[in-house]
C-alpha cells in the first residue's frame, strides 16, 4: 500500500483548511512578496515571520493535498450545473495545469522562480514579486483543474479530448473466439 505525506488529523478544522488551501496559499505567497519587497531590518521578529510564513506554507500544502485526495461535500455543492461551459472558459488554466507534469516546461520555470530571488536593486525586486506572483496563478489553475477535470479536455480521451472514437474490438473469424 502506498503512503503519502499527511497530516494525521483531519477533523473540521482541518477540512475547511485543506478547502480553503488554494486561498490561504495565494495570500502566503502575497505575504512572502511583501516581506520580500519592503525594505527591513533583519531582526528577530523578521526572521520570525518568514519561518512562520513558510511552516504555514507547508501545512496548508500538506491539508491541500489531503483534501485533494477526498470528496469534499461543499465543493461538489459548489459545482456549477453548467460544468462544460465553464470548462470551456478555462482550457488555457488546463493546459497549464497539466504543463506542472511536464519536467520540460516545469523545470525551466523554477529555474526562473528561484533564480528571481538573486535580482537585486529597485526593479530587481519588481521582477522578482512579478515571478513570483506567477505562482498564484498556477495554484488557481490546478484549483481549477481539479474541480472540472471529468470536462478537461487533455484528460478525456488520453489528451485528444474525445472519448467518442473508441476502436470496436475485433469480432471473431471462423471458427476461433478471441480470448
Amino acid at each position: 500500500m502506498a503512503h503519502s505525506i499527511g497530516l494525521p488529523y483531519s477533523g473540521g478544522l482541518a477540512r475547511g483548511w485543506g478547502h480553503r488551501a488554494p486561498y490561504l496559499l495565494s495570500g502566503a505567497i502575497l505575504g512572502a512578496i511583501a516581506l520580500g519587497v519592503l525594505p527591513m531590518t533583519p531582526t528577530l521578529l523578521t526572521m520570525l515571520t518568514a519561518l512562520m510564513l513558510l511552516v504555514f506554507v507547508i501545512v496548508t500544502w500538506l491539508f491541500m493535498r489531503q483534501h485533494d485526495r477526498r470528496l469534499c461535500e461543499s465543493c461538489a455543492a459548489s459545482m456549477p450545473l453548467n460544468a462544460a461551459e465553464h470548462a470551456a472558459r478555462f482550457t488555457r488554466r488546463f493546459r497549464l495545469a497539466h504543463a506542472g507534469s511536464n519536467p520540460r516546461v516545469m523545470v525551466p520555470y523554477l529555474i526562473v522562480l528561484i533564480g528571481s530571488n538573486f535580482l537585486t536593486g529597485t526593479v530587481g525586486r519588481i521582477g522578482w514579486a512579478l515571478v513570483q506572483s506567477t505562482m498564484i496563478y498556477l495554484i488557481l489553475a490546478h484549483c481549477s483543474h481539479r474541480k472540472l477535470q471529468p470536462w478537461c479536455p487533455q484528460c478525456s480521451g488520453g489528451g485528444s479530448g474525445n472519448r467518442d472514437s473508441v476502436d470496436e474490438p475485433d469480432s471473431p473469424r471462423g471458427d476461433r473466439l478471441l480470448i
